[in-house]
């Protein structure tokens, strides 16, 4: 049996805008996801602010930290669609479509790998950008008048409060 007709029998949930699927630091339900429909998009509360690092577009897994070593969830999906279709695979159904679909373990490794990379060079980007914009603050002091404190990336940047709904159990 082929990727394919996996996914096709995977158990599905349906969630919409807003939602959050679960939030980072919550432990774990053992499932990862799999995106057929919609868009997600990844925070990671970095320097206390939950700040965008990516978003989940269809065809991508995610969440496979839970199936490898039950670890608490790395970050928090948010749906930004009007709706997302997930297809739910836990350790069983994991196991099985690695054995069924060898092609299934590489697609998911070179994955990971691939985000690995691209969220390590995010968080050093913008911690480098909050060390810059510190730095020029002590050299030259500005007043906040008409600036927003956040500065162009405002739109990446969720302030903490808008994680208060808490989807951890979609899933389960």
């Amino acid at each position: 049996m082929g990727l394919k007709e996996s996914l096709a029998k995977l158990s599905m949930i349906n969630i919409k805008r807003g939602e959050v699927l679960f939030k980072e630091g919550v432990p774990s339900n053992g499932a990862m996801f799999f995106l057929f429909e919609g868009q997600l998009d990844i925070y990671k509360q970095i320097e206390g602010k939950h700040t965008k690092l990516r978003s989940i577009l269809p065809g991508e897994f995610f969440g496979e930290m839970a199936i490898i070593n039950n670890s608490p969830r790395a970050a928090s999906i948010v749906v930004v669609s009007e709706s997302a279709k997930l297809g739910i695979i836990n350790r069983t159904t994991f196991v099985q479509m690695s054995q069924e679909s060898p092609e299934f373990l590489f697609l998911l490794l070179k994955k990971v790998i691939e985000r690995l990379y691209e969220t390590d060079g995010k968080i050093r980007a913008i911690k480098r950008k909050q060390d810059e914009d510190s730095m020029i603050a002590k050299v030259i002091p500005t007043s906040n008048e008409g600036n927003s404190e956040d500065g162009a990336e405002s739109s990446d940047q969720v302030p903490l409060e808008t994680f208060t709904n808490d989807a951890q159990s979609i899933g389960e």
